[in-house]
C-alpha cells in the first residue's frame, strides 16, 4: 500500500498561514499528524514527514489475519515479530485514525492465545526471503519469545488516546496482557513451537532469571552470550550460552508486572493492582540484588551457575530503568556512560555494544556496535522518566541528526535498521559484509518522528485520562519551537515557544506542566510569559 507524494514544505508553509481556529476538518490521513515547528533546524521538520512517508508505505493488508490492515516491520513479507510491532506503535500513536499500530498486536494476541489454532493466510515472498521471493510463503511469527512488551506499549497507547475501550478489551475481557505474561514464564525450549511460530522458543525460567539466545532476545548477535574475553565472536552467529541469564528478559518481565498494575488501577481493579505489583517489586529486588555491579555503576547479566557477572556493556542495562527499578543514583552512574567517549557515548550515543569492548565493530556489525533505535528510544525514556531531561535531549539530538545526516549524505537517501556508530552510514550485517536493510519504517521512524517530538522539541508526554500535557523546552530557544495539530484524547493543541513566551490554542481545556511549572490552560489561546524556561529544568546529574 504505496502512499501518495506531497511537498512537505509546501503543505507546512499552507499550514502556517491558516488561523489555528479556521483549519478544515481533515481531508486525508497527513491532516492527522502532529507538526513540528523547530525553527532552528526545519530540515528536520521535513525528515519527520519523510519518516511518515515511508512508514505508511508499510501499511500492509493479508486477508485472513485477526488484523488484516497492519504495520508491516520493513524486513519480510512472511513474517512479523513482536518487539518490532510493539515499538512501532510508539510512533503510531501520533496517528491513530490512520496508522493500525495498536491493532497490530491483534496478530500475536490472535494466534497465539487463539482457543483453538487457526489457519494462517500465505503471502507472496520479498526481496529479503531470498530464494523464496516471488512464492507464496506461510505467514508466521518469527520469534514467539521476543520481548514481552504488551502491556507498557497498550499502556501508552492509552495515555494518548483515551482509548479506555482497547484496555477493556486486552485486560478485562480477553485477558491477553495477563495471559501473555503467564506464557512467558511457562515457556519450554524443550516443548513444542507455539502455534503461528516459525523459530523455536528459547527462554526459560529460573530461580534467578530466564536464560534466552541472542536472536530470540532481539538483539540477534550481541555477545554477551561469549564465555570468555578472549572469544572473537565476529561469527554473526546468536549467542546460545545456556548458562546466561539475561537482565533484559528479567526487567522486562518486570516493566510487564508494573503496567499490568497501572492498567488494572486505570480500569478500577485495586486488589489485581496490588497482586501486580507485588509481582513486580520480586522481580525489582532480584535485579537489583543479582545484576547490579556496584563497582562499575552498571547492570549486567549473570551466569546462572554461580551467579557471577558478565561485563558485556550493552544499552540491555537501561531495562531496568525504563522500569523504574533503578535508584536515582544507580540512573546516574549509568547515565555517565552515554557521555564517554570509550563506552557507550561518542559521536553517536546508545550504541549497541561498548565502544571499548574487543567485540565492537567500528562498522556496526548488527548488534556489535550499531545504533538501534528500539534501544535507543528505550534508553532516552529511562532517562526521562528520572528527570535527567537535558541529558535525553542531548542524546536524541544528536541520534535524529545523525540518522539525517546519514539520509542527506549516503545513497539511497532513505532510513535504515541500523546505523555506523562511526560515520554517517548504515550498518553493516556481521557475516555478508552487506549494508542492513533500508526503507526501514519500521521501529526506525522512532527517531525522526518520536525522539524529534518528545525529546529534541519537549513535547514530553500526555495523559488523556487526567487531560495533562507535559513539556520541556530547552533553555536556548532559537527562534520558533513546539508543536502544532498535536492531538491526546479529544484535545487538539498547538504548543509554540520563543525566549519570551509560550503561545497554546486549544479546542478544550487542560492541564499544561511546562519546565516543571503546573498551568491551566482555557479553551483559545493561552499565552504564558516565561522569561527563563531553564529555571524549572533538571540537569545532566
Amino acid at each position: 500500500m504505496m502512499s501518495k507524494g506531497f511537498s512537505v514544505s509546501l503543505a507546512a508553509a499552507f499550514l502556517a498561514a491558516v488561523p489555528f481556529a479556521s483549519l478544515p476538518a481533515a481531508q486525508n490521513w497527513r491532516d492527522e499528524l502532529p507538526r513540528p515547528v523547530f525553527d532552528e533546524k526545519p530540515e528536520l521538520v521535513d525528515f519527520y514527514y519523510k519518516a511518515w512517508e515511508l512508514a505508511h508505505s508499510r501499511i500492509d493488508e493479508v486477508p485472513g489475519l485477526p488484523a488484516p490492515r497492519y504495520m508491516d516491520e520493513a524486513h519480510r513479507s512472511d513474517r512479523i515479530w513482536i518487539w518490532d510491532t510493539c515499538f512501532m506503535v510508539h510512533f503510531c500513536k501520533y496517528c491513530p485514525k490512520e496508522f493500525p499500530g495498536i491493532q497490530s498486536l491483534e496478530n500475536f494476541y490472535g494466534v497465539m492465545l487463539a482457543d483453538k489454532a487457526m489457519a494462517l493466510p500465505k503471502v507472496k515472498g520479498n526481496r529479503w526471503c531470498g530464494a523464496d521471493e516471488g512464492k507464496m510463503l506461510d505467514f508466521k511469527i518469527h520469534h514467539p519469545d521476543n520481548p514481552p512488551l504488551f502491556a507498557w506499549t497498550e499502556y501508552v497507547y492509552a495515555l494518548q488516546t483515551g482509548d479506555r475501550a482497547r484496555l477493556e478489551k486486552v485486560y478485562l475481557k480477553e485477558r491477553y496482557l495477563q495471559r501473555w505474561h503467564e506464557m512467558f514464564d511457562g515457556f519450554d525450549p524443550a516443548g513444542p513451537k507455539p502455534h503461528g511460530s516459525v523459530m523455536p522458543v528459547r527462554i526459560k525460567k529460573f530461580e534467578d532469571g530466564y536464560s534466552w539466545s541472542g536472536c530470540a532476545s532481539g538483539m540477534d548477535n550481541t555477545p554477551r552470550g561469549r564465555t570468555g574475553s578472549d572469544d572473537p565472536g565476529h561469527d554473526g552467529k546468536c549467542p546460545d550460552n545456556p548458562d546466561l541469564l539475561w537482565v533484559d528478559a528479567l526487567a522486562q518481565q518486570g516493566l510487564s508486572a508494573l503496567y499490568l498494575s497501572r492498567i488494572a488501577e486505570l480500569l478500577g481493579r485495586a486488589d489485581e493492582a496490588k497482586s501486580w505489583k507485588a509481582k513486580y517489586e520480586e522481580i525489582k529486588n532480584k535485579i537489583n540484588t543479582l545484576y547490579w555491579d556496584e563497582s562499575d555503576g552498571f547492570y549486567y547479566d549473570i551466569l546462572r551457575s554461580n551467579r557471577a557477572k558478565v561485563k558485556v556493556m550493552t544499552p540491555a542495562a537501561f531495562w531496568p530503568a525504563l522500569a523504574e527499578m533503578s535508584s536515582p543514583e544507580q540512573t546516574r552512574r549509568m547515565a555517565l556512560r552515554l557521555t564517554e567517549d570509550k563506552t557507550l557515548g561518542g559521536i553517536l550515543p546508545t550504541v549497541s555494544l561498548s565502544r571499548g569492548d574487543a567485540d565492537f565493530r567500528a562498522d556496526g556489525g548488527y548488534w556489535r556496535g550499531a545504533m538501534w533505535l528500539p534501544t535507543t528510544y528505550m534508553t532516552v525514556k529511562a532517562l526521562d522518566q528520572y528527570g535527567k531531561i537535558d541529558l535525553a535531549r542531548q542524546v536524541a539530538r544528536k541520534v535524529v541528526e545523525h540518522i539525517y545526516k546519514t539520509y542527506v549524505e549516503y545513497e539511497p537517501h532513505t532510513i535504515w535498521e541500523c546505523y555506523s556508530p562511526t560515520e554517517a552510514k548504515p550498518a553493516i550485517t556481521p557475516k555478508s559484509g552487506k549494508i542492513v536493510r533500508s526503507d526501514f519504517c519500521g521501529w526506525s521512524a522512532l527517531g525522526p518522528i518520536s525522539l524529534f517530538i518528545e525529546d529534541v522539541i519537549g513535547i514530553k508526554s500526555a495523559n488523556a485520562f487526567t487531560n495533562t500535557l507535559v513539556c520541556d523546552f530547552p533553555e536556548d530557544i532559537k527562534g520558533r519551537i513546539g508543536v502544532e495539530n498535536y492531538r491526546f484524547g479529544n484535545i487538539v493543541c498547538s504548543v509554540i515557544a520563543t525566549k519570551e513566551k509560550v503561545v497554546v490554542k486549544t479546542n478544550h481545556p487542560f492541564t499544561l506542566i511546562l519546565n516543571g511549572a503546573r498551568h491551566q490552560v482555557k479553551k483559545g489561546e493561552n499565552i504564558f510569559n516565561i522569561k527563563n524556561l531553564a529555571q524549572n529544568n533538571i540537569g545532566f546529574f
